[in-house]
């Protein structure tokens, strides 16, 4: 009994997406469409001087902090381990202070890439739409453009430095970026311990995933029904949503089966 019960429940869950999906699309449409409209004098643009200009500083401040600990990181550790202190020791050791450090400028480094990789294409976007967004200027814009590629080749440089100093303390764990599978290649070379934690991660930013595609949901819905109805970022999440839950759906499948 209570196994089929929670066969049934399964069932309905995969209702749940499509449901959300055309509940906030047809809420949205018509509440945009006949009830709302957006007050004309708000400016959501974040500018000071410039359309975005504000926005794109705040991109730039944050992406100076973490280029700047991530290189405080790296100047306290040695480019190699000194073999006659005790370092090489505990570098050994799962939750060493060298592996910690280390394990901090990977994170700053990952963070810092997202955030110029984001930079960079709000940058290109709002070039190509310079005619199209009044008020624009296109030296401001270029300027933008042309900042956001230096700061992307500086987290790339930034980030290989990281990586060749992890390597060099950690030579049984080493990371590839220009290996296809570096991410299956370098959990294979963990302990049974090390995979655990891994899995558990893992889990954990599923579930998350899931809450924060549900908060990008409504957030969608909202901004339909007080502003404008915008169907392509519903879509998008939506499409996200699906392979997310279905690539989790279809891992436990295959495992069950093996």
């Amino acid at each position: 009994m209570t196994n089929s019960t929670t066969s049934v429940n399964s069932k309905y869950r995969w209702l749940r997406l499509p449901l959300y999906m055309a509940g906030g699309a047809i809420v949205g449409f018509l509440v945009a469409s006949v009830l709302l409209n957006a007050p004309s004098s708000l400016n959501w643009t974040l500018s000071v001087y410039y359309d975005y200009d504000l926005l794109f500083a705040i991109l730039g401040f944050l992406f100076l902090a973490l280029t700047v600990c991530n290189t405080a990181i790296l100047i306290r550790i040695p480019t190699k381990p000194n073999l006659e202190d005790d370092l090489p020791h505990d570098a050994d050791l799962l939750g060493s202070p060298a592996e910690r450090s280390l394990g901090r400028a990977m994170i700053i480094s990952n963070l810092n890439v997202i955030l110029s990789l984001t930079w960079g294409a709000l940058s290109l976007s709002l070039l190509a739409s310079t005619q199209a967004v009044a008020g624009s200027s296109e030296a401001f814009n270029l300027s933008n453009l042309i900042a956001s590629a230096i700061a992307i080749i500086t987290v790339v440089c930034l980030q290989n430095i990281t990586l060749k100093r992890y390597n060099n303390y950690f030579p049984d764990r080493t990371l590839d970026f220009n290996s296809r599978n570096m991410h299956q290649e370098h959990f294979d070379k963990l302990d049974e311990g090390e995979k655990w934690i891994v899995y558990r991660a893992a889990y954990r930013s599923f579930r998350a995933m899931n809450v924060l595609l549900s908060i990008g949901m409504i957030s969608m819905v909202l901004y339909s029904i007080f502003f404008t109805f915008a169907p392509f970022p519903i879509v998008v999440l939506s499409a996200i949503w699906i392979i997310h839950i279905g690539t989790y759906y279809r891992e436990v499948y295959r495992k069950s089966k093996s």
